[in-house]
């Protein structure tokens, strides 16, 4: 009995010890429910390779090797296990095979027939769909259209490669041709040059009532041809119906979730690439997919150069400080800070993002050594007084001033004021999302949260710490440095879709390519997933861009912007700050069905929209 015991127990550690090395290489689950089971396996090896200083691989190749083991000791036939060991094996090929494409792929196809001259290659483009969708997954679907109510239907069409279009690029919609009052069903754009868009769009409006039904979208371009169906509920007559409720619950254009790349810099460091050349890349990438991004800068030894330099002087290093104020005339002629840039996010310089505060002092790391806390390492509040305290030097002052000492350097030197602030290291208190939001800024990444919520939890926009700032936290790990990493994040990816909450991207803009180019390879993976394969579905702006709407539209505390339904007459006023633009107004009519409307309002006014008279009217 005790060597059945015996065996049972070596079978359960056996099986065990396979399972979490099996579960973490299943990255095929990341985009459903179940991709928990892959997520958590791959965080306990994460766990453990960093509690134990011995790289992943090694660790689940022991692993493996000692499930395979204690299943033979505990009676399992070698056949058995042999083919365990075998679909291992196979799991960890395919994965490392699609790790090497991802590692490889310039997303262009090489065109080796045809009438052009070869090879050549051509892009892979990237259409994104702007119209009143109630829902664009799993389908494109626009809801109940209404007699006689015209709608804007817009294709932007991306080319992200590092290779133009050869030929113009061809779109055809297959809309009844009533709708379409006598407009060109087909159209062409381009040639599309590398890291930009182009957009055509038509108004479509229903002429009768009629049943659901579909039409299509095709796009051709160099020999390659997407088509794209596009569903529709029927089309009504609004005096015939009656709507229910009109609410805003979602972002911009008709989207469910959002999404936001966020880095920090911490210092000036040419060590580690946190330096012009190292941006250049972090940004030059985000320019060609046209994509926003927030830098949160931490500027005592990013910007002050004397700091810096002594700083470095203390611990013996050179880490480029004085490239300070190239780095500083580098920021000011070639990157246009905005606070909130969607996509496709476009400018006059070559490069364009938002700007955060990240502190002065740069707390819980080795920059936070300074003289006025006898450099001390990884200092926190209370660890010594700095020049930039005044005479509240409690918690809350420190932090306050802290902030407010980070942007008045920006002020100063590029004539900007960060709006959104980012928690350095791990620190944070019960009085940190009050004293930021003290010194200006409104939205939040870090302020109140612990590991265990970057890590395993979700945390779904909120004001923080009884303030009125919104807290967007971002998700684990950051700065993807294998295909494991890449699942973990597909999976939170997936899981925003979802939930409709928004996804924030930590990877830092040196992209670790003091290692390699692994992470800046990875990235630009997840940017095209989020561009292609959601459609649409994400609202891609900076982290304060994203934080803003949230709290003006959607936060049920704080927004400003608010509908009224008056029979079917839609009433949306906007007293906020911003003007908000395809704010997605849901309809729910009565017998269950949905229409979606999209309304532009500038801060201040409103709009009124009569359904039955097809009445667009713009208030105060």
């Amino acid at each position: 009995m005790g060597s059945l015991h015996m065996h049972i127990v070596l079978f359960i550690l056996g099986g065990g010890l396979l399972a979490v090395v099996a579960g973490a290489r299943c990255l095929f689950l990341a985009r459903w429910r179940v991709g928990w089971a892959m997520y958590l396996c791959n965080v306990v090896w994460e766990f453990a390779e960093k509690r134990g200083h011995i790289g992943r691989f090694w660790l689940e190749s022991v692993a493996a090797v000692l499930g395979l083991g204690l299943l033979l000791v505990a009676g399992v036939v070698w056949g058995v296990v042999m083919t365990f060991g075998v679909l291992l094996l196979l799991l960890e090929i395919v994965n490392r095979f699609r790790e090497r494409t991802l590692l490889t792929s310039a997303y262009t196809r090489l065109n080796l027939v045809g009438t052009a001259p070869f090879p050549s290659a051509n892009p892979d483009l990237i259409v994104t769909l702007e119209a009143p969708f109630v829902e664009r997954k799993p389908r494109y679907r626009l809801g109940v259209l209404w007699v006689g109510v015209p709608f804007d239907f817009e294709v932007v069409v991306g080319n992200h490669t590092i290779v133009p279009t050869q030929t113009p690029v061809k779109i055809r919609i297959t809309a009844p041709s009533s709708w379409l009052a006598g407009e060109d069903a087909e159209r062409s754009l381009g040639p599309i040059t590398f890291g930009s868009v182009d957009r055509s769009s038509w108004r479509l409006c229903p002429d009768a009532g009629c049943s659901a039904g579909r039409f299509e979208l095709t796009v051709v371009w160099g020999g390659s041809s997407l088509c794209i169906p596009i569903w529709y509920d029927g089309c009504r007559l609004a005096a015939d119906v009656k709507i229910e409720r009109a609410v805003i619950t979602r972002y911009p254009g008709g989207r469910r979730s959002a999404f936001a790349w966020r880095g920090d810099m911490d210092l000036y460091d040419t060590s580690t690439l946190q330096s012009i050349e190292g941006l250049e890349s972090a940004l030059g990438l985000a320019a060609r997919y046209c994509f926003p991004q927030t830098m949160f800068l931490s500027t005592r030894l990013s910007l002050d150069e004397t700091a810096a330099m002594e700083w470095a002087e203390h611990y013996g290093v050179d880490r480029g400080a004085s490239d300070i104020p190239r780095f500083v005339w580098w920021l000011r002629e070639r990157v246009e800070l905005r606070h909130s840039c969607a996509y496709p996010a476009v400018s006059d310089k070559p490069y364009v993002m938002e700007l955060g505060n990240h502190g002065h002092l740069h707390y819980d790391t080795a920059t936070s050594a300074a003289p006025g806390n006898a450099w001390k390492s990884h200092a926190r509040m209370g660890a010594g007084r700095y020049p930039w305290i005044g005479s509240d030097t409690s918690s809350f002052g420190e932090q306050r001033d802290n902030a407010l000492e980070a942007r008045h350097w920006c002020e100063r030197l590029f004539l900007f004021t960060p709006r959104s602030w980012a928690q350095p290291g791990r620190c944070n208190d019960a009085d940190t999302p009050r004293a930021v939001e003290a010194a200006g800024c409104e939205v939040l990444s870090g302020s109140d949260i612990r590991a265990i919520d970057n890590v395993l939890l979700q945390p779904v926009p909120h004001h923080p710490g009884g303030s009125d700032a919104v807290e967007l936290t971002s998700r684990y790990p950051g700065d993807p440095r294998h295909i494991y990493h890449v699942a973990m994040l597909l999976f939170w990816l997936h899981r925003s879709q979802r939930r409709g909450l928004p996804m924030v991207y930590m990877c830092h803009q040196h992209l670790r390519q003091f290692e390699g180019y692994a992470c800046t390879r990875f990235t630009e993976y997840l940017l095209r997933t989020v561009l292609a394969d959601c459609h649409g579905d994400f609202y891609i702006n900076t982290l304060f861009g994203i934080g803003k709407y949230w709290r003006e539209v959607l936060s049920q505390k704080t927004r400003r912007v608010t509908v009224l339904l008056v029979g079917n007459r839609i009433v949306v006023e906007n007293r906020s700050d911003i003007d908000v633009e395809r704010v997605p107004v849901d309809l729910y009519l009565a017998d269950g069905a949905r229409s979606t409307l999209l309304v532009s309002v500038r801060s201040g006014a409103g709009v009124t929209i009569d359904l039955a008279n097809a009445q667009f009217g713009h208030g105060r």
